[in-house]
């Protein structure tokens, strides 16, 4: 099977933690990650709620930097730039790494900081954690506020450089924000359904909807607090229920390895084949399944990404 993921905080771990990115004891290692046929993961880079300013940025800027050394230590690593970098590793068994940022606190109030992003290879910024940030509210920060004024003109200055806008976690007022202030696609990375679970974490059936109508994809994941029960029966009812809605190019996953906790027999990256394995079984047609575990992501970054030269 072929495999590709839109959220794991597997590089803030490794930083804080000294891990290897190649082998290691979490839930995702480039060694595991490449035993799938192909395998693009986006990389995100956490920041928690706890930091603002230029804390912020010096800690998203030390992470991304590790990033960046992985690539001259590890062949089978690459930093996906452009479309042609996507083909290339896929065609050659290398771990497509998309690189994100989870938290525009990383920004320190500052657009310019949007460019440094860009050059060091953030294809995707998630607005807000939980909380409230310099852009705008997370869905758990009781503000039902939309976005800021410097929200708003962040996303303007992210279509102009092809950083696409994640709203999981984002308040619902702000999501709407987002949509009328861009016209491009956006993503929720790690987002599945309130209808089956009713917690704010989670997208609204309308939400879903105003995505796929973009263009956007929408990623699965795997915490046991947003599906209600951590079980391959309730991820399921998830991706049925989107699929109900017409999401069958939508769908996607995004687990969050490394960013929830998952049953000691789950292991970590290496559920995924036991989750193909489950809706085989369960009678999805095979073209159906290629899509939900890469082909829609495939088609959607294939199609986002800048066509600049790859600064790798």
């Amino acid at each position: 099977m072929r495999l590709f993921d839109m959220h794991c905080d597997t590089l803030y771990e490794c930083s804080i933690g000294g891990y290897s990115l190649s082998e290691n004891e979490l839930q995702l290692d480039l060694t595991r990650g490449l035993a799938y046929n192909s395998w693009a993961q986006v990389f995100a880079v956490w920041m928690p709620d706890t930091l603002r300013g230029n804390a912020a940025w010096i800690q998203c800027r030390s992470i991304l930097e590790l990033a960046q050394k992985e690539t001259i230590l590890n062949p089978k690593f690459r930093i996906i730039y452009n479309e042609a970098d996507l083909d290339f590793a896929i065609q050659n068994n290398v771990c497509a790494a998309v690189l994100a940022v989870e938290g525009g606190s990383a920004l320190a109030g500052n657009l310019e900081t949007l460019g440094l992003l860009a050059s060091m290879g953030v294809k995707i910024i998630t607005l807000t954690w939980n909380g409230s940030n310099e852009l705008g509210h997370g869905c758990e920060s009781l503000c039902n506020d939309g976005l800021t004024e410097f929200g708003k003109k962040a996303i303007k200055a992210m279509e102009k450089l092809n950083i696409i806008p994640d709203v999981s976690h984002l308040n619902q007022a702000g999501f709407w924000d987002v949509m009328e202030n861009t016209n491009n696609p956006i993503i929720a990375s790690h987002s599945v359904s309130a209808a089956i679970c009713d917690h704010p974490r989670n997208l609204t059936d309308d939400q879903f909807k105003a995505i796929m109508k973009r263009g956007g994809v929408v990623g699965l994941n795997l915490c046991e607090s947003h599906l209600g029960e951590q079980s391959f029966e309730c991820l399921q009812k998830h991706l049925e229920h989107y699929l109900s809605l017409g999401g069958e190019h939508t769908v996607a996953f995004g687990c969050d390895f490394d960013g929830t906790d998952l049953p000691p027999e789950w292991g970590g990256i290496e559920v995924m084949e036991k989750i193909y394995e489950y809706f085989q079984r369960k009678n999805y047609e095979e073209s159906l399944l290629d899509r939900l575990f890469f082909g829609n992501c495939y088609d959607f970054f294939h199609s986002a990404l800048t066509s600049t030269a790859s600064m790798v």
